[in-house]
């Protein structure tokens, strides 16, 4: 099994929010750092980052077997205006963040065509080699496969999951690690070698496995309209550039359980400014490469892990994260399950023990703007969710699938333990066990699901014989049950039959 980060630090060439920001220093001290500690890494440069010689000065003489250079994908006026196009950005801002116009979906097809010819010219332009990886905080399905099929683009990387943050909703997604996208919706991995992009996506940012999914998240008001981050980014004072929480963050993304592999992302943005970033990555990037001294972390380029990643999988393997230890008062066990098909949460606290998140994967499902242009400033891509702990949460209800006893009472297990199998994955506590597999989930030992929601925020439709059906944006889909039986009182009870209950997230025919 291989553990692998990433070290990636893209470049804006302009800060509109704040001009007084040193663009460069960030660059300068960031190479030094990786320098410093034989650290591979990764830089990816917007369009008009690479208008400014006083940028290029600092990246065209490294070492490209230490570092790659690559593109992020985010729109600026000199960029637009080179792919020949008007800028719509706001007055005064070259570069503007809104998502109708910082982003690959605020432009049409024939439009991100020349978009994504511009990007790549330039970049060849500069430095005369190929572009090999590409990333953005949300680059669609369309761009991506033209990247991949006109100039070989081998690996890129998008945002965690998140609501709302800087207008940008990232919901239902791959939680961590990579997955190789469908060619109709770039945060669904296909089922298929034949609907897929074969360009591996890395999931950036190192979220918190704990707390990111609920952050905001109030019983009486449900959801948050916009989320705050806790993650490994070293301008985020309680997590990355926090010794304690990077140390607990590292043990539980490399030590806990991951299955095909382990992954994370480090690195910062330049638009921060060097201060802010300074205390967290002189903490980060030493202990990265004591791990890599003492545990064997692979701490690599993203184009390399790419390519290792095509080598490795013909189709997005099953991972997982498992934070199983405690953080500080933080008693909470949250374990995290991917696949092609589904992803599931597993989550423990003091209230009891839950599915929070189970999602299904239908590479049939579109995202928003396969054929449409986003014409406003916040973005949405997202995946069909079948139960969701945040989303569904609100008027005094906790969502999820709760695991109780006969009666439907709450059951209080003990802490969870996981045991790895090659694409398998057995949570195991007091007399029960969680098998995880890539197309169901089995709970073992005689406890039941009790599902609670707001029925105001769930696609659920009824439930049938053997099934609970479910609608969302024109999609149908089921949760299936393979053995066990369904009956609905103030919660729908999944029971189990000879002390066996095991669910299938399904895909239905149109």
């Amino acid at each position: 099994m291989e553990n692998i980060l990433n070290i990636i630090n893209f470049i804006r060439g302009a800060e509109p929010r704040n001009r007084a920001i040193d663009l460069v220093e960030p660059v300068r001290r960031q190479i030094e750092l990786m320098k410093r500690y034989k650290l591979p890494g990764t830089f990816l440069l917007q369009y008009d980052a690479m208008l400014r010689e006083d940028i290029l000065a600092l990246l065209r003489p490294l070492d490209p077997e230490q570092f790659e250079l690559g593109l992020w994908f985010e729109m600026n006026q000199p960029h637009v205006e080179a792919a020949g196009l008007p800028w719509r950005g706001r007055p005064g801002f070259e570069w503007d963040w809104h998502a109708h116009v910082g982003f690959s979906v605020g432009y049409t097809l024939e439009e991100r065509r020349a978009l994504s010819d511009a990007l790549v010219a330039k970049f060849e332009e500069c430095f005369h080699r190929p572009v090999r990886s590409v990333g953005s905080w949300m680059l669609d399905a369309w761009t991506l496969g033209y990247l991949s099929d006109r100039y070989g683009i081998e690996a890129s990387c998008n945002c965690k999951d998140q609501w709302g943050t800087d207008g940008y909703t990232i919901w239902g997604g791959y939680w961590n690690q990579g997955y190789y996208p469908s060619r109709n919706n770039v945060l669904c991995p296909a089922q298929t070698a034949e609907n897929q992009i074969p360009v591996p996506v890395f999931r950036m940012l190192g979220s918190d496995p704990v707390t990111q999914y609920d952050l905001g998240l109030r019983l009486d008001d449900g959801a948050a309209a916009v989320q705050h981050v806790a993650s490994l980014e070293p301008v985020y004072g309680n997590e990355g550039s926090n010794p304690e929480w990077i140390n607990w963050f590292m043990r539980q993304n490399f030590e806990g359980g991951s299955l095909a592999f382990a992954y994370a992302q480090a690195g910062q943005e330049n638009s921060f400014g060097w201060p802010m970033m300074k205390m967290g990555l002189e903490y980060q990037f030493p202990l990265f490469a004591r791990w890599r001294a003492e545990k064997g972390l692979r701490v690599e380029k993203l184009g390399d892990t790419g390519r290792w990643y095509r080598k490795r999988f013909r189709l997005t393997p099953a991972t997982s994260v498992c934070a199983l230890e405690p953080y500080g008062d933080r008693q909470a066990q949250s374990v995290w399950y991917d696949c092609k098909n589904y992803r599931a949460n597993v989550y423990r606290d003091e209230k009891g023990l839950r599915l929070r998140d189970l999602t299904l994967f239908d590479e049939r499902y579109p995202e928003r703007y396969r054929e449409h242009v986003c014409k406003t400033e916040y973005l949405v891509f997202d995946n069909l969710s079948l139960i969701d702990g945040n989303r569904m949460s609100g008027k005094g209800i906790l969502a999820g699938a709760w695991l109780v006893d006969g009666q439907g009472q709450p059951l209080y297990p003990s802490p969870l333990k996981a045991e790895e199998g090659e694409s398998a994955l057995c949570l195991t506590f007091d007399q029960e066990s969680i098998l995880l597999t890539e197309d169901r989930i089995s709970i073992l030992g005689g406890a039941a699901l009790a599902l609670r929601w707001r029925k105001d925020k769930t696609p659920f439709l009824a439930a049938e014989k053997g099934r609970l059906l479910y609608e969302y944006n024109g999609m149908r889909y089921a949760l299936r049950l393979l053995k066990g039986s369904v009956s609905s009182s103030d919660a729908l009870l999944l029971a189990p039959d000879g002390g066996e209950l095991t669910i299938m997230p399904e895909r239905l025919e149109w």
